[in-house]
């Protein structure tokens, strides 16, 4: 199943929303962004989210001790990394929190050299389950500008993944996945073009499901979180009956 990540949550009336849509995943960005909250902040939003929905917290070059202070005041099932985080970093880190606590870790499509050294050697069935001994179990595949909302282009996503890697469906099916998600400009317009394209295990989205409210501020719309999400999960069901699966 395709997993959806709604990231960049602010505010009770758009938790409201994403319990009635209940995507996979809600991210809360702790590092500066225009979408940034406090620990305080996430934990009171996630009084209210339902319990099937799991909890990302977005850092970008925060060190260990930051990371562990928003641990401290809110339960989260993953830390996902946008910065210049290497391996040292994420081990210490590993190290110093619950075990439980998933690691994501956002590649530039042009850091080349890192998305084969890691995704070369993760590449898996998006129907697989981690072992939990990976040092990285989670990766998402953005821009040149991680965290941007900037679309880019998927023209040669293939060479990341070998000989195996299949292109192309028909009537908007997604058959092999790999362990990523993708980011980076996605929208309920968009979303399936650039998951046949990319044959991702999810996607990540933040300013593609938003509008600017009546005071300037920036809100996560219910009707553009509902387009994409539906569309997804029907193509998900459509590829379902296709191969016998009912």
């Amino acid at each position: 199943m395709i997993q959806i990540k709604i990231c960049g949550i602010t505010n009770e009336k758009e938790i409201e929303y994403l319990n009635i849509l209940k995507p996979e995943y809600v991210g809360f960005v702790f590092t500066k962004s225009k979408r940034q909250i406090n620990g305080v902040k996430a934990n009171e939003l996630c009084l209210n989210l339902n319990n099937d929905i799991k909890k990302v917290g977005v850092f970008k070059d925060n060190s260990v001790d930051e990371i562990l202070d928003v641990l401290g005041k809110v339960d989260l099932d993953a830390i996902q990394l946008h910065g210049k985080e290497d391996e040292d970093f994420i081990n210490s880190l590993k190290k110093s929190m619950n075990k439980s606590i998933k690691i994501w870790k956002a590649l530039s499509i042009k850091d080349i050299e890192s998305v084969k050294k890691y995704i070369g050697s993760n590449k898996q069935l998006a129907y697989s389950e981690n072992d939990g001994d990976n040092l990285i179990d989670n990766f998402l595949i953005d821009g040149e500008n991680p965290g941007s909302g900037e679309a880019f282009s998927l023209e040669n996503i293939s060479e990341y993944f070998g000989e195996d890697y299949n292109s192309g469906h028909e009537d908007n099916s997604i058959s092999i996945q790999y362990n990523f998600f993708l980011a980076g400009g996605i929208t309920a317009e968009n979303v399936m073009e650039r998951l046949n394209k990319a044959n991702s295990f999810g996607v990540d989205v933040s300013s593609g499901v938003e509008i600017i409210d009546e005071n300037g501020n920036r809100m996560k719309s219910f009707d553009k979180m509902k387009s994409l999400i539906d569309k997804v999960r029907n193509s998900v069901e459509n590829w379902k009956r296709k191969v016998g699966k009912e």
